[in-house]
């Protein structure tokens, strides 16, 4: 969270909805919903740790509440970044199935429309490639690239190593699975240009991220990209990116 504290470029409000408890086992999770019929469109928060995420997702969330029905969550990484997580399927397969029973305990049926920001991205990946019949369509928001895990993968600070070791363990688990070469796709991805001025000293991390970015349109030749000028947390920079883009892919699907 420090991380995205040091992107933000205006004060961050508190998320202007009303948010309910949803119980899932015995785990109290913090969320919010619109009912008004499908499709449902599902935002997946980037890593999240000790504070709600769910929030960055605001303006587009009460834009985009007019017209359709929504769901967002505050999921808790803490695991990721604590220890290393030897079955990384069993947790992609645990986190995917929470997901799916919030939203039945919502009344929010699918097909959904997946929104992940970050390493969202990949637990939305995940979701699409397990309950393919469920999902119509994916918004990846400067999402975190699946790859196979390798010391380049892992290339990071002492203190990230945990971290960064279980996504590239999260890839490698996404990689494996079926692909799905028809799903609509939009994708988009953050310029930084801002970000790199301002943090001369993460040029090169922001440009290995941005390599990755590019990356996605050869993994997934089917997704329409595109380029974002603002930093990584494009849900609160560009709001309106996130709404012309889920209208965009709602009228595509409509035809």
């Amino acid at each position: 969270m420090k991380f995205y504290r040091m992107l933000l470029k205006k004060p961050l409000r508190e998320f202007q909805r009303v948010s309910s408890d949803v119980f899932v086992g015995e785990n109290k999770i913090k969320c919010a919903h619109i009912s008004k019929g499908v499709p449902t469109i599902v935002f997946e928060n980037g890593f999240c740790s000790g504070m709600s995420c769910m929030k960055y997702w605001d303006s587009a969330f009460m834009e985009l509440s007019k017209e359709f029905s929504l769901f967002a969550y505050d999921r808790v990484d803490d695991a990721l970044s604590k220890k290393n997580i030897e079955d990384m399927r069993t947790h992609l397969e645990d986190k995917t199935e929470a997901l799916r029973i919030m939203l039945e305990k919502k009344g929010l049926k699918a097909p959904y429309i997946l929104v992940g920001h970050s390493l969202g991205g990949l637990y939305v990946q995940h979701f699409a490639k397990k309950y393919p019949n469920e999902v119509e369509g994916m918004v990846l928001v400067d999402a975190v690239y699946p790859e196979i895990l390798t010391e380049e993968s892992v290339k990071g600070s002492e203190e990230n190593i945990v971290l960064d070791t279980n996504i590239a363990k999260m890839g490698e688990v996404i990689l494996a699975m079926p692909d799905f070469d028809t799903k609509l796709m939009f994708i988009l991805s953050a310029t930084q240009e801002e970000h790199k001025k301002d943090n001369p000293d993460k040029v090169t991390m922001i440009n290995r991220a941005i390599e990755k970015q590019k990356n996605y349109i050869k993994l997934y030749p089917f997704a329409q990209q595109t380029w974002i000028d603002c930093g990584h947390l494009i849900q609160y920079e560009k709001p309106e990116s996130i709404v012309i883009t889920v209208r965009e892919m709602v009228k595509v699907l409509k035809k």
